[in-house]
């Protein structure tokens, strides 16, 4: 088998036969399949069988779609002249034709057929709005391929940057509008009017026709009705009824071919990993799930691309990742349980990650708001800096590559701890990055921030400064805060007004510098960063809606414009009631800020030499006037706080102190209960004093007089026993009259009952 060719630093992929990879060809060019050794990654050389005539228009137009990139369209990473050819490189998109796997499918379901209509405008909707880019037949030059089980993706692959900005024919086209109107009705007809009909099947032969006429008819002047027609769609058939899309209806891969089959991968790594599930994973098609027979750990398997393909250069970095697993101070970074040989079958298990990455985040939440942003980035700049502290040569990572973990086993609260929650209220927080790339990454799926950085041009070599700067970061959080959408998913900024444009203008910049080479540093980028997230936590009020649960004081509505806004506490943030004030007002209104209360980027931040909002030292921020013959206002500490303390507290406040004041009072004049105990108690036991008295003198006979109740004994000299005086509780007690005692006279030994009896009656017969 021949040595693979290499051209620059791309070498032209072979099949097994040992020829080139041929991915397109017409008249105009030749497309063959490589391999960026840079940035590891698939790419398409694309040839020009002849010289452009306007070499300077060439060139511009291939530095305008480096420059203004999009996560739906193929970046364009390189061009230039080599041997008298013109060339330039763009990205793999790892999918079929669109043509194509429509003539393979006889029918398709209503639902899917509206999903590629929609995908495929909004494929060249961000085309258009570039320029005039799009090829003869856009059809040709779009891409479709599984982004998620019930979820089809169309990108652009694709072009036309030789010839000049107007194409021939143009004006001998039909309308957009007219062949909108066709597929509108079209799709409508075959749905029945009702989502439910959206099952149904309908011919693709019909559905191909109507769809590559709409899109022959694109062009940036209708870049409007596209969106009109993208909005029509999406209401006339809703995405929620899909279901799983068939085996049948899935898109073919391009790297799949030059790739071992599933089983040949379980038979490599047989007696090291359990092979769980071959189910496709549409974020990793290429891999499989198992465990590790030794540890029981999870991991996910795949094959390392062979030499043919993409050389020695990623297995190299595969087995440094690797060796980093045994070393501490790479706990950020996803490590590799093994990297294994068997029968010619070159494979990896990497562990796999207890969190979500940020384009499964970002598609459930659209975005996130500043801090939750910032918070994210901050926790990716401490992830850089072991990537960079274990010089990995890697220069390419995705959204599906930075893992986000809340600290604990997530199992079945996926949905509920992370895609409801806000990331600042998880009880931790971390950011994990795969630092080996992995067979998705390197066939094109997913969404690279770098899209929107632009590309080397000229085929200048790679810098040898690190790649991940703020410029990096800044791209990056343009997709988190909603600013650009991740492939697949639609843009919902979670910040608005002053606060969005602050870091659009921000961001912005930041892009800039890194075109210009001027990138700054994570560190200061993030210092800056935090200013504004800090600024606007400080001085944006949260306004009071007519139907919130708190109060609201009429007074207050009813203030004018020039008096400064009333302040309401409430357990929740800080807010301000509603008033008069104009948006171009709207940074005069007085900063509320609560001893207890502290914004997030402020207590990471607080105590920094540069305060907010201009001025020296770190004090508060004063309010401007509102003109200049009135005074400033008092500072938000000093304005008088309404509390609401609740009904229910009040109460039990005046129930206790009314309780507490008529005790003190019945103490002072001895109605209080525990006087009027004191004072039985003594009173018994000076009863108890005086009863004893009186016994001990009635129970002292004189000798010679005899108890007239006890027979005397002939003999008995004895004196008689005292009585007992009893000075317990008891004894002090009320007693109810006990009668006189029966005289008992002394039994015998040996006597019954009966006798005793008898004897009892005797001496009374005598007395």
């Amino acid at each position: 088998m021949p040595e693979p060719s290499q051209f620059r630093h791309y070498q032209i992929v072979q099949d097994a036969a040992g020829a080139n990879v041929e991915v397109f060809r017409d008249d105009d060019q030749v497309v063959v399949l490589a391999f960026d050794l840079h940035r590891q990654e698939l790419v398409h050389c694309h040839v020009l069988l002849e010289m452009p005539a306007d070499r300077a228009g060439f060139e511009q137009r291939c530095r305008t779609l480096g420059d203004e990139g999009h996560p739906l369209m193929a970046r364009m990473a390189e061009f230039g002249e080599d041997d008298g050819n013109a060339f330039y490189i763009t990205s793999n998109v790892d999918g079929e034709p669109l043509r194509e796997y429509l003539e393979r499918q006889k029918d398709l379901p209503v639902w899917l057929a509206v999903m590629l209509a929609r995908r495929s405008l909004a494929a060249l909707t961000a085309v258009c709005q570039r320029g005039d880019f799009l090829t003869e037949h856009p059809i040709d030059s779009l891409r479709v391929l599984q982004s998620g089980p019930v979820e089809l993706l169309v990108m652009v692959s694709d072009y036309q940057v030789a010839k000049a900005a107007t194409r021939r024919g143009r004006g001998l086209r039909p309308k957009f509008s007219r062949q909108a109107s066709f597929l509108k009705a079209f799709l409508d007809d075959q749905a029945g009017g009702n989502p439910a009909g959206a099952e149904h099947l309908l011919p693709t032969a019909d559905f191909t026709e109507l769809l590559a006429g709409c899109l022959s008819s694109a062009e940036k002047a209708v870049v409007g009705e596209m969106q009109d027609l993208m909005a029509e769609l999406e209401k006339t058939v809703s995405e929620e009824i899909a279901v799983e899309i068939g085996s049948s209806q899935k898109p073919k891969s391009v790297a799949a071919p030059l790739l071992g089959s599933y089983q040949e991968v379980a038979r490599a790594v047989v007696n090291l990993v359990r092979i769980q599930s071959q189910r496709l994973d549409v974020t990793n098609p290429y891999g499989m799930r198992g465990t590790l027979t030794k540890t029981g750990r999870g991991v996910f398997v795949e094959q390392v691309p062979p030499r043919s393909m993409a050389g020695k250069r990623v297995l190299e970095i595969d087995q440094l990742v690797a060796k980093l697993g045994s070393k501490r101070g790479y706990s950020s970074l996803v490590k590799l349980a093994l990297v294994h040989e068997q029968d010619g079958m070159m494979c990896l298990a990497e562990e796999t990650v207890d969190g979500v990455h940020l384009g499964e985040l970002l598609k459930k939440r659209a975005s996130l708001n500043g801090s939750e942003a910032y918070l994210v980035l901050a926790g990716l700049d401490a992830a850089l800096s072991q990537l960079e502290e274990a010089a990995v040569p890697i220069l390419k990572l995705r959204m599906e590559d930075i893992f986000v973990l809340n600290g604990r086993p997530l199992g079945g609260e996926k949905p509920s701890v992370l895609f409801e929650s806000k990331l600042t209220e998880w009880p931790s927080f971390s950011v994990m990055l795969r630092a080996q790339p992995c067979l998705a990454s390197m066939t094109g799926r997913g969404t690279d921030p770098a899209i929107l950085l632009g590309s080397a041009v000229q085929g200048a070599p790679e810098s040898e400064d690190s790649p991940w700067q703020g410029h990096w970061l800044a791209a990056v959080g343009r997709f988190l805060l909603g600013l650009e959408a991740v492939a697949g998913a639609k843009a919902h900024p979670t910040i608005s007004g002053r606060e969005r444009e602050a870091m659009e203008r921000f961001l912005g910049d930041e892009i800039g510098k890194g075109k210009a080479s001027r990138a700054a540093s994570r560190g200061d980028f993030l210092a800056r960063y935090a200013r504004i997230i800090q600024h606007h936590d400080l001085v944006k009020p949260e306004v009071l809606k007519p139907d919130d649960d708190e109060f609201t004081s009429p007074v207050a509505q009813a203030r004018p414009v020039s008096s400064p806004p009333v302040v309401v506490s409430a357990p929740k943030p800080t807010r301000v009631i509603e008033s008069d004030v104009s948006p171009i007002g709207a940074a005069s209104i007085t900063p509320v800020s609560e001893k207890s209360t502290i914004g997030f980027a402020e207590l990471l931040f607080q105590g920094a030499d540069t305060p907010i909002g201009g001025g020296g030292g770190g004090g508060p921020i004063w309010e401007a006037s509102q003109s200049n013959s009135q005074s400033p206002t008092l500072p938000a500490e000093l304005l008088p706080l309404r509390e609401e303390v609740p009904m229910w507290l009040r109460a039990a406040v005046f129930m206790g102190g009314s309780m507490v004041l008529g005790a003190i009072l019945a103490h002072v004049t001895g109605e209080a209960i525990w006087e009027k105990k004191r004072a039985e108690l003594q009173a018994a036991r000076t009863t108890v004093d005086e009863e004893a008295v009186s016994t001990r003198d009635v129970a002292a006979p004189k000798p010679e007089a005899a108890s007239p109740m006890l027979p005397v004994q002939a003999g008995d000299d004895a004196e008689p026993e005292r009585p007992k005086v009893d000075l317990s509780v008891e004894s002090m007690l009320p007693k109810e009259d006990v009668p006189k005692a029966v005289p008992v006279s002394e039994a015998r030994p040996g006597s019954s009952l009966r006798d005793s009896l008898e004897s009892l009656g005797g001496a009374g017969g005598d007395r």
